[in-house]
């Protein structure tokens, strides 16, 4: 049984923002990329801008209460141990369909590790590449240095792509894994009861 202080009421509702701003940062992308005639692009790029500082906001707050917080994660929940490096393989063995799943006394396995900390890397650089193709006047030399808008617009698509590959994999294994986290993520109970 999962134990509900796992996930703290803070750790949900961050949660929560994160879910909200990937469904309005995707599609506004998105039609900035492919407008289309009659489409309000001033009011797109606006909520893409809004959501993008939710976003930024959010996850500089998640990173200070990881680490100073009482519910402190970022060591004990995230940033890999000797057990990681041992079961890595085998996990991607196991996520592969052609090994047994390892026996990980962690709160996430290496490779959940991999993926949540790879979100505020790719967090920035997304945020760099989004204000270079708002302002490339301003970051002339950046771009130059970069290869072009072209690159740095390819650049900003495929850290999207990365994004929603990521979010995909979460899901999926909520979903046939761990269902029972879904349950505690978005309603602080670990099983599903009527009335929810």
């Amino acid at each position: 049984m999962v134990n509900p202080l796992d996930h703290p009421l803070f750790a949900r509702v961050s949660h929560y923002i994160n879910l909200i701003n990937f469904l309005v940062l995707v599609p506004t992308g998105f039609l900035i990329h492919f407008p289309y005639t009659g489409a309000p692009i001033n009011l797109v790029r606006n909520l893409h801008f809004i959501f993008m500082y939710s976003f930024l906001i959010n996850g500089f707050v998640r990173f200070y209460w990881s680490l100073f917080s009482k519910h402190k994660d970022l060591v004990s929940g995230f940033l890999w141990n000797k057990h990681d490096l041992k079961t890595f393989w085998p996990q991607i063995k196991y996520y592969l369909f052609i090994g047994k799943q390892p026996n990980n006394p962690n709160k996430y396995n290496p490779l959940q590790k991999t993926a949540y900390l790879s979100f505020p890397v790719l967090a920035l650089l997304q945020a760099a590449t989004g204000f270079i193709l708002y302002k490339p006047e301003k970051f002339g030399g950046v771009v130059s240095a970069l290869g072009g808008m072209s690159a740095v617009r390819g650049m900003h698509y495929l850290i999207m792509i990365i994004f929603l590959a990521i979010i995909s994999v979460h899901v999926y294994l909520v979903f046939t894994e761990a269902t029972e986290m879904f349950w505690l993520m978005f309603f602080g109970k670990t099983e599903h009861k009527k009335g929810i």
